[in-house]
C-alpha cells in the first residue's frame, strides 16, 4: 500500500535516504497500518528505521505487538525473486515468515520479553524465495530495541548468509573424507605389499636353505655310493637302490620347491601332512650322517597335521640336523621324536595360540651338548650363533627358519636345555 508523501515533509526527514527500501517506505502508507503516519512514530522507532535504512549491513526489524516488518537494501538480496519482496514490507511477520515462523518465533518472544541478544552460526533455516521453499544457511543476531519508556517494543535482527559457505565447507569435508579414504586404501595397498614382500622374502630363504642344505643330504649319499663305484667297490641291488632313492628325494624336493614357487595364496598350499611319513624321508637323507654318528633316533606313531608338506619337512630336516650336529663328543647321539594333543588346560600356557583350534604338541629331544636357558629365545633369531663357526658348521638360520614356519601355521616353537645334557625342542602345530 503506497502513499505519495513528499520526502521534504519535515517530520519525514527521518526516511531520507536509505536507497530503493528508504523509497519504497517512504511511499508505503502506514496509515493504514497499528503504527500510523511516520509523523506520529515514537522517536524510537524513527531513529531505529533510519539506522536501518541507512545501513548496508543486511538488516530486518520487528516492530510492536503485530511485528511489522522493515529492511533495508542490505537484506533485499536475501530474499530472492518471485518471494517476498516488496510485499513483506509494513506486513506482520507471522504473515511474512509463515514458513519459519515456528523456529525465529521463539527467538523474537525470548527478546520482547527481557532476555538477551540471540546469536547464531551457519544455522539452517528454510526460506521461500525464488518461487520455491530454498535450503539456506544464516549467521544472525536478533537483538532488543527499548522504546521512550525503556521496554522493548522491537528486534531488530542482523544477519548474513552462509549458504555458499556452509556447502563449500561440507565439500571439503566430503574431498577430506574421500582423501582419508583414498589413504586408507593406499595403506592397506601397501601394507598387503608388504605382507607379501616379507613372504616373498621368506620364500627366498626357504629356496636358499633348500638349495644349500635340503638337498645337500641326498646328494652327499649320491656322491658316496658313486664313489664306491668308481672303486669297484661290490656293485649291489642295494646300493642302486639308494642311489635310485636318493636321487627320488632331490627330484622330488625340487619339485616341491617349484610347486612352492607357482602358488602365491597361502591357502593354496596347504595339504595333509603325515608326519610319520615326513619323518621316514627326513631320516632316509640323514641316513650316512646318522649312521657316522652312530645315532639312534626314536619315533612313535606321529600323527597326519594340515601343514605346508615343504615347509613341515624343512622343520622337521632343521630339527633333526641341528641335534645331529650339537651330539656330545663323549656319547652317541640319541634322539626321540614325540607328538601328543595338547589339553584344554595345557594350551592357557600358550597365550600366543589361536582360540579354538586343536594342536599336536611335537618334541624333538637329544643329549648333546645343551646349552643355557638365558639362550633359549636368542637361539631362534636369524644369523645367531652360541658357538664359533670352527667348532660347528652351519649358516645360523635354520632355527630361525624353524620359527618362521611354525608362525606360518599359526603354532608356537620354544626350546629347554641343560648344558652337558642335552635339549627339548617343543613344536605346537594346528591339526587343522
Amino acid at each position: 500500500m503506497l502513499c505519495m508523501m513528499t520526502s521534504t515533509t519535515p517530520q519525514w526527514q527521518f526516511l531520507q535516504g536509505g536507497g530503493e527500501m528508504g523509497a519504497l517506505t517512504r511511499a508505503y502508507d502506514w496509515s493504514a497500518t497499528a503504527l500510523g503516519s511516520p509523523d506520529t512514530w515514537p522517536q524510537s522507532l524513527r531513529t531505529t528505521v533510519s539506522i536501518v535504512l541507512n545501513n548496508r549491513f543486511p538488516m530486518f526489524l520487528f516492530w510492536g505487538p503485530e511485528l511489522l516488518c522493515f529492511y533495508n537494501d542490505g537484506y533485499r538480496p536475501i530474499l530472492g525473486y518471485d518471494g517476498k519482496h516488496p510485499d513483506a514490507l509494513g506486513k506482520p511477520g507471522d504473515g511474512v515468515w509463515t514458513e519459519v515462523w515456528l523456529v525465529i518465533k521463539p527467538f523474537i518472544d525470548q527478546v520482547l520479553a527481557g532476555g538477551p541478544a540471540i546469536w547464531s552460526e551457519d544455522q539452517l533455516i528454510p526460506i521461500h524465495r525464488n518461487g520455491r521453499l530454498e535450503d539456506v544457511y544464516w549467521t544472525f543476531s536478533f537483538s532488543p530495541v527499548a522504546d521512550e519508556w525503556n521496554k522493548v517494543a522491537g528486534v531488530l535482527v542482523t544477519c548474513t548468509e552462509t549458504t555458499e559457505k556452509v556447502q563449500q565447507l561440507a565439500t571439503v569435508v566430503e574431498f577430506s573424507k574421500e582423501l582419508k579414504r583414498q589413504v586408507a586404501e593406499r595403506t592397506a595397498e601397501l601394507a598387503a605389499s608388504n605382507i607379501r614382500l616379507r613372504r616373498s622374502n621368506l620364500e627366498l630363504e626357504q629356496f636358499a636353505w633348500v638349495a644349500s642344505h635340503d638337498l645337500q643330504e641326498p646328494l652327499r649319499k649320491v656322491r658316496v655310493f658313486t664313489g664306491m663305484l668308481k672303486k669297484n667297490e661290490q656293485l649291489s641291488t642295494e646300493l642302486l637302490a639308494k642311489i635310485d632313492a636318493s636321487t627320488a628325494r632331490m627330484s622330488k624336493l625340487i619339485q616341491d620347491v617349484l610347486d612352492f614357487s607357482r602358488l602365491t595364496a597361502p591357502e593354496e598350499l596347504f595339504a595333509d601332512v603325515h608326519l610319520d611319513a615326513a619323518m621316514r624321508e627326513v631320516l632316509t637323507d640323514f641316513e650316512l650322517l646318522i649312521a657316522e654318528k652312530r645315532a639312534v633316533v626314536q619315533y612313535h606313531e606321529l600323527p597326519v597335521i594340515r601343514g605346508i608338506p615343504l615347509q613341515i619337512n624343512q622343520l622337521l630336516t632343521n630339527l633333526l640336523s641341528n641335534a645331529l650336529k650339537f651330539c656330545h663328543p663323549q656319547r652317541h647321539p640319541h634322539i626321540e621324536v614325540t607328538a601328543v594333543a595338547v589339553t584344554p588346560q595345557e594350551m592357557a600356557a600358550y597365550p600366543e595360540l589361536v582360540p579354538g583350534k586343536k594342536y599336536c604338541l611335537l618334541q624333538v629331544a637329544d643329549n648333546g651338548i645343551g646349552f643355557g636357558q638365558q639362550h633359549a629365545e636368542q637361539i631362534f633369531n636369524i644369523f645367531q650363533r652360541l658357538h664359533s663357526r670352527e667348532a660347528f658348521g652351519g649358516t645360523g638360520i635354520g632355527l630361525a627358519l624353524c620359527k618362521k614356519i611354525v608362525l606360518n601355521h599359526q603354532g608356537s616353537i620354544s626350546a629347554r636345555a641343560v648344558p652337558g645334557e642335552g635339549a627339548v625342542f617343543t613344536v605346537l602345530l594346528p591339526y587343522e
